[in-house]
């Protein structure tokens, strides 16, 4: 009987030891998808701020490839303007 329970103790042992293996690479994993994440995230900012600095430099450049996309860039700020005015004047009315 003693033979019975010690096999019966090694697959008790043998199968947390898989179970605690499998949570951890399952947490070692979680963690480096969140580090993925936060570095796409940071990709995305820098784009974004590259974008703008591009904009900054280049909206005068008639001869610039992106030359449409800073048109409407240019009419939505404007727009952004107009629309804050007429806050402005609700509310001072």
């Amino acid at each position: 009987m003693a033979g019975f329970f010690d096999k019966l103790s090694d697959v008790i042992n043998n199968t947390a030891d898989g179970i605690t293996d499998k949570a951890k690479e399952i947490s070692e994993i979680s963690s480096l998808n969140g580090q993925i994440r936060s570095q796409e995230k940071m990709i995305e900012r820098t784009y974004l701020d590259m974008g703008k600095k591009y904009y900054e430099a280049h909206k005068n450049d008639s001869s610039d490839p992106f030359l449409g996309d800073m048109d409407r860039i240019t009419e939505a700020k404007n727009q952004i303007e107009r629309l804050k005015n007429d806050i402005d004047n609700i509310k001072n009315n």
